[in-house]
């Protein structure tokens, strides 16, 4: 797909088409299906007590129908879960696949905010609701159709009629007022996701133990927690308001229509049996009349999340992100020359004008020089290995892999080379481990090192200038050094 293409929120809801999925509706029919014969063999138990032949096959029978309809019900929530965890990591691969080359957007905080929310939960959960939503649903609307056909065809038309009614009705109340439940749950989903991004930095802020940013950062989580709530209020009336309404509805059609019966029936004594030997179901199948209302307002409002979600799917780099680099205040330095940058091409023409060696980037502060790298990183793409300065790549020595060499404790654990336990790395040592890592196992191109050596010591800097001094000589290199290096 091109990424300047809209992406849809059908396209996310594809993802959940799967085989899992197609078995999870079958197994919902088949349980609808037996939830029917029990109703019909509830009838037929009625019309064996009106001629005085009741048996104890009646119970056993209606026993093992519902039973088996429980285990059937069962059954498929296993498929309803693989379904949903099977949607969530396609949408995380197609949101990586898609966004892989927007470097540009590594840096933008609006960008991140928005977005990460959907990355590290929310799309998980929106699957699930909307999951859930159809299953209950679609598990709702069969058993209703399927015992609405038993209970027309067994006791009187007139309740077929009445549900048709019902559902007719109902519809067309959903009808006219999705936009406006949609309209409110997305932004629910907005505030929410506001409130949510402002715990990502809690942390810092927190344990930093500074009264001042401490101050700042509350007051801000308290104005988005109160949008969050004034904007979940509103969400759930507009909702619940709509769920109320249709509820009655549709309990006084149906209600009405079983009073019609009996009043109809009233000499018939085997009709007057069946009425009242289902009347539990017939309850139990106008509460589900209204949980179906409540179910299809919260799947408009799953919908309306899911189209958050396919908003946020391609999200948009700051259009003034190239402006932020001030060329003309940038030296790119080689060995003994140093040349002045007039653009972004000239930068990129004197950086592939060799297929080795060191380029030092230099400049003052604010000039642009993270901005430089970034922007080589969009145009060259994958040819270029990035390494920015707030580094939170996933690398195999923080996950305790890749170390065929490290020597284990009794319980698995790996050991350092002293033989004493050790719980992590410090800054230095990480950004050592890292480059190590980078050396080991990239083949690039070019290698945009961005403050390779801002935590290191001199030992451990000159260790790492080794290995950059490796890279350059099978790659192109373009660095950011914390100190210039003479």
């Amino acid at each position: 797909m091109n990424q300047q293409q809209a992406f849809r929120p059908t396209d996310l809801a594809r993802y959940l088409l799967c085989l899992p999925f197609f078995i999870m509706l079958l197994l919902m029919l088949i349980e609808a299906a037996l939830h029917a014969a029990t109703t019909y063999l509830v009838i037929q138990a009625g019309r064996d007590v009106a001629q005085g032949k009741f048996l104890l096959a009646d119970l056993l029978w209606i026993l093992a129908t519902e039973s088996a309809a429980y285990i059937i019900g069962a059954l498929s929530w296993i498929f309803a879960e693989r379904t949903g965890f099977l949607a969530y990591g396609r949408y995380t691969l197609r949101f990586a696949r898609d966004n892989r080359t927007k470097t540009k957007l590594l840096g933008d905080k609006e960008a991140r905010e928005r977005v990460e929310p959907f990355l590290t939960g929310e799309t998980f959960y929106v699957y699930f609701h909307l999951l859930y939503e159809i299953e209950g649903d679609l598990r709702i609307l069969m058993a209703l159709i399927l015992n609405v056909i038993v209970l027309g065809s067994e006791i009187d038309s007139a309740l077929p009629i009445a549900y048709v009614a019902v559902f007719v009705v109902l519809f067309v109340m959903q009808w006219t007022m999705r936009r406006r439940v949609a309209s409110a749950y997305r932004e629910n989903q907005r505030m929410t996701n506001r409130m949510t991004a402002q715990g990502y930095t809690a942390w810092d802020n927190v344990f930093a133990g500074n009264r001042y940013n401490l101050r700042l950062w509350i007051d801000g989580f308290k104005r988005k927690l109160r949008d969050g709530l004034d904007a979940q209020i509103k969400a759930i009336m507009t909702k619940e308001g709509l769920s109320a309404v249709s509820g009655i509805v549709g309990l006084m059609i149906v209600f009405a229509a079983m009073a019609y019966i009996a009043v109809n029936s009233a000499g018939d004594m085997e009709v007057m049996i069946a009425l009242a030997a289902t009347l539990p179901r017939q309850i139990e199948m106008t509460k589900d009349v209204h949980t179906f209302t409540s179910g299809w307002n919260e799947l408009l409002a799953s919908w309306a999340r899911l189209t958050g979600v396919a908003d946020n799917m391609h999200p948009a780099p700051d259009a003034n992100f190239d402006a932020r680099m001030k060329a003309e205040q940038l030296t790119l330095r080689e060995g003994a020359n140093a040349l002045n940058v007039t653009s972004l091409d000239h930068a990129m023409g004197l950086i592939l004008s060799q297929p080795t060696g060191r380029i030092n980037v230099r400049g003052p502060n604010g000039s642009g020089k993270s901005t430089l790298l970034t922007s080589l990183k969009a145009v060259v793409k994958r040819r270029a290995y990035y390494w920015p300065t707030a580094d939170r790549l996933a690398f195999q020595f923080s996950k305790g892999q890749g170390e065929d060499e490290v020597e284990v404790d009794d319980d698995g654990d790996p050991l350092p080379p002293n033989g004493v336990k050790k719980s992590g790395f410090s800054s230095g040592e990480r950004q050592l481990r890292a480059l190590q890592e980078i050396v080991g196992h990239t083949d690039a191109a070019i290698y945009l090192l961005d403050e390779w050596d801002a935590n290191l010591d001199p030992k451990n800097r000159a260790a790492a200038d080794a290995l950059v001094e490796e890279l350059a000589r099978r790659a192109r290199v373009v660095e950011i050094s914390h100190r210039d290096r003479i």
